[in-house]
């Protein structure tokens, strides 16, 4: 009720942090001498925030001090050890301090702000701002922020290959990724979008291995970027993606320190967003998604060539088998061999539904299956996947609503999807999985073969950061193709 009545008296909130400042002070000007001014300012900026805090005291020969920061983001007991302590002691004059703050504060890094905006974003970033009294505002870096030990991925499990993972901190990412690459030519560049939340997002490149086009290209992407704010690398890859409206990623994501590496060295560009685990790997190709990073551990070239083989069979299976499955049972039976056709017709006497409906029924139920065992507790959700796909198949077959060739086919259109290493790649081709069900109940094979073909097109046109999405399918390279396969080693 609250928000109707006021409806028409709401104001926007400004996008920009600096106007919001200017109501306060003039955030171009440069900080004043005078500690009472400083102190009035920024307490009126952070009032009503629990989280901010002060101290004010005075040295032993009178001088004023005053410090502010925000607690949780800053360390308080090296505040107290490095900073309150020495400033007490006896034998140290405000006058000393000021000329070579250096020498009687124990803090390895201080500066002093150019104006009150650099000011208010370095205590927004967790630092501590020290003013004395008579002498310039100084900020100390005495940034306390918590990190999540690094660890095994929980999303990419592998068999072979390094127990480890990136974490939220891109800086901490920077130097995991620098242990995998140790060579000057590995570039990298920050940035801070977002007006409001003040992202930092780092861009990870190999000079001379990376088209120097394809950096540009994202430098401006982010540079342009002036909305509120970034809170996840889902709107960054929207950001840089050509063609937005594709149900296929033209970016992935991964976690695992060695895939970004081996896509560094592939002449990629990497982005690492703060506070996300994940980092975006573009450009990427139709072939790129049929890889893992346990790939390049395989000792056996053979092994290797049977397990991409196996999934882009699978691939092709999982998206087309319900569709033809209905192309056929609803349009073209004489196709099936006449053993085949009396059992599809013997499981199919009670059903009421047509097998498209079938079809969307099954795929539905196991989608829905997928999803909440997903959102489930781990332990919860293998329990709820495994028991409720035999429960809900055997209750749908014996309450005579589908066939058992029906739920044949879903089962084996759903395990070989999930053959799939990018999740972002499965969802895509769950899509179109319902478009060919669709375009198969309307006119059989012909309507099959027709939206295959609508796919293929979408396919060989798309493209990701100025590389064809296809290749070396679309453009056609027989020896990228035959290396895929069968890489040399």
């Amino acid at each position: 009720m609250f928000w109707r009545k006021n409806k028409k008296n709401r104001k926007i909130p400004s996008l920009s942090c600096a106007n919001y400042l200017r109501s306060y002070i003039a955030v171009d000007e440069k900080p004043p001498t005078e500690i009472h001014e400083v102190k009035q300012h920024i307490t009126a900026i952070f009032s009503n925030s629990f989280d901010f805090a002060k101290r004010t005291f005075r040295m032993r020969d009178g001088c004023g001090v005053f410090l502010c920061f925000i607690s949780g983001i800053s360390s308080e007991n090296d505040l107290e050890e490095q900073v309150i302590k020495p400033l007490l002691k006896q034998d140290i004059r405000s006058g000393d301090v000021i000329n070579q703050p250096g020498t009687y504060i124990s803090v390895s890094k201080f500066s002093k702000p150019q104006n009150w905006q650099h000011l208010i974003d370095a205590i927004l970033d967790g630092n501590i701002l020290l003013h004395i009294d008579g002498a310039e505002p100084v900020i100390l870096q005495l940034a306390d922020k918590q990190e999540r030990s690094i660890m095994d991925p929980t999303t990419e499990y592998q068999v072979y290959g390094p127990k480890i993972g990136f974490i939220e901190t891109s800086k901490t990412n920077i130097g995991i990724l620098r242990q995998f690459i140790k060579d000057p030519r590995l570039k990298t560049l920050n940035y801070q979008i977002g007006t409001l939340t003040k992202t930092q997002v780092a861009l990870a490149y190999l000079e001379e291995y990376c088209q120097p086009g394809m950096v540009k290209y994202i430098d401006n992407k982010l540079t342009a970027y002036n909305k509120d704010s970034l809170l996840t690398q889902g709107e960054l890859t929207k950001l840089i993606s050509k063609d937005p409206y594709s149900i296929f990623p033209q970016a992935t994501l991964t976690e695992r320190p060695e895939l970004a590496a081996f896509s560094l060295i592939q002449g990629k560009i990497v982005l690492f967003v703060d506070n996300t685990t994940f980092c975006i790997v573009a450009p990427v190709t139709f072939m790129d998604m049929l890889e893992t990073s346990e790939d390049q551990i395989f000792l056996v070239p053979w092994h290797l060539t049977f397990l991409r083989v196996m999934r882009l069979v699978s691939l092709f299976v999982g998206t087309t088998l319900p569709a033809l499955y209905v192309a056929l049972v609803a349009y073209q039976p004489e196709l099936i061999p006449t053993t085949l056709t009396i059992t599809v017709a013997q499981s199919r006497v009670q059903i009421p539904l047509p097998a498209a409906a079938e079809a969307f029924l099954m795929m539905f139920a196991l989608d829905v299956l997928v999803e909440a065992s997903i959102r489930l507790p781990s332990f919860v959700g293998q329990t709820i996947g495994i028991v409720g796909g035999l429960v809900i198949g055997q209750a749908a077959v014996d309450a005579g609503i589908v066939s058992n060739t029906m739920v044949i086919v879903i089962a084996f259109t759903a395990i070989a999807t999930f053959t799939l290493p990018s999740w972002e790649f499965v969802n895509s081709w769950r899509i179109v999985r319902y478009a060919l069900v669709i375009s198969s109940s309307l006119i059989g094979l012909y309507g099959l073969v027709l939206a295959v073909g609508f796919l293929l097109v979408h396919l060989c046109k798309l493209e990701s950061m100025d590389r064809p999405y296809m290749y070396p399918i679309a453009p056609f390279d027989m020896k990228t193709l035959l290396t895929f396969f069968y890489p040399k080693r």
